[in-house]
């Protein structure tokens, strides 16, 4: 079915329902996790000037109320300290799904974002038959994908921190759904650097890569990678040199660890090239995989002079013997 005749079937359901009535505050409890990580100032200042225009849609539980349509002004309903707040109560037979159908359709024009999607698709599957919660998860683009489907679940897993990262933009949903799956402390460990050092998304999946990469190599915990004292060097430093600089000090300290070998090289190489003595407008550069015996010089200059003066010395290099020991080393 189209998921516009979808909104319109659901919505009839709240048409015919009982007129508005005034409801205990206390009495109406939170159902299903909608409206994760957004914002309440501008909700708070409207209804502070304009009162409650939409009223919360609740469904009877008892002498409570389950929350079905608006979490964002009970909350701000709950911070004025209002004892009661208009609602429209759902007919006795409402049912689960026809009641999610609706909250569904309540903020399906407003979108979800990446939390919000992990969590409601989490409380499908939970509360829902299979078929039905499949059914339901067309408002949130879900059930296309089984791979998304899956990361969703196990992204919903993720504590507050981490879903907050993920509702903001900060964590994309493949790199919560395995972050999700770590152990508690190097789970929050590594959330805490995340939100210190502000590292971009294509680097926070780095970081995850290279700690798995060390943690099953020395079979140690990323918990334990994290605090080493080069990690928390950084951390340290974070308002000293930048955070920039930081996330790359610490990002280079798990380079090395995740490469030791390729490291050690590297270092090495780069004290070959530094006993070259070459002029800083002159540079060499070598395959830093070592795979391949490939060097590549780059020159800068602003006049003929300088020109000659670099000629000279790419043509000495031939004779350098430490360039010699670098080509000689490459060969083997």
């Amino acid at each position: 079915m189209n998921p516009r005749r979808c909104i319109l079937e659901s919505l009839r359901i709240v048409i015919i329902s009982p007129t508005v009535r005034e409801v205990d505050t206390a009495a109406v409890r939170p159902w299903w996790p909608s409206s994760f990580g957004r914002p309440l100032d501008r909700l708070a200042d409207s209804i502070k000037s304009l009162g409650l225009i939409r009223p919360l849609i609740v469904l009877a539980d008892g002498a409570a109320f389950k929350l079905v349509c608006g979490r964002l002004r009970l909350a701000v309903l709950a911070g004025l300290e209002r004892g009661t707040v208009p609602a429209r109560v759902l007919p006795p037979e409402t049912s689960a799904a026809q009641a999610l159908e609706i909250a569904l359709a309540d903020n399906y024009e407003r979108g979800w974002n990446q939390a919000e999607l992990a969590l409601l698709w989490k409380f499908l599957s939970e509360n829902l038959p299979g078929e039905e919660a499949l059914r339901l998860s067309s408002y949130l683009d879900l059930a296309k994908s089984p791979k998304i489907r899956a990361w969703a679940l196990a992204a919903a897993g993720l504590p507050e921190k981490g879903l907050t990262a993920l509702a903001d933009g900060g964590l994309d949903l493949e790199s919560a759904a395995r972050l999700a799956v770590w152990e508690p402390e190097s789970r929050g460990a590594l959330l805490d650097i995340f939100e210190a050092l502000a590292p971009s998304k294509q680097k926070k999946r780095q970081w995850l890569d290279w700690l798995e990469d060390i943690a099953r190599r020395e079979k140690v915990s990323p918990a334990d990678v994290l605090k080493s004292k080069e990690i928390q060097a950084a951390l340290a430093d974070g308002g000293g040199s930048g955070k920039s600089a930081a996330e790359d000090a610490a990002r280079h300290y798990l380079w090395r660890r995740r490469h030791p070998q390729l490291s050690e090289l590297t270092a090495g190489r780069r004290e070959q090239v530094k006993a070259l003595g070459l002029p800083k407008n002159l540079k060499l550069e070598a395959d830093p995989t070592f795979e391949d015996l490939k060097f590549s010089l780059s020159m800068t200059f602003a006049s003929h002079d300088e020109l000659e003066a670099l000629g000279r010395k790419v043509a000495g290099l031939a004779d350098d013997p430490a360039m010699i020991a670098m080509l000689k080393e490459g060969s083997q």
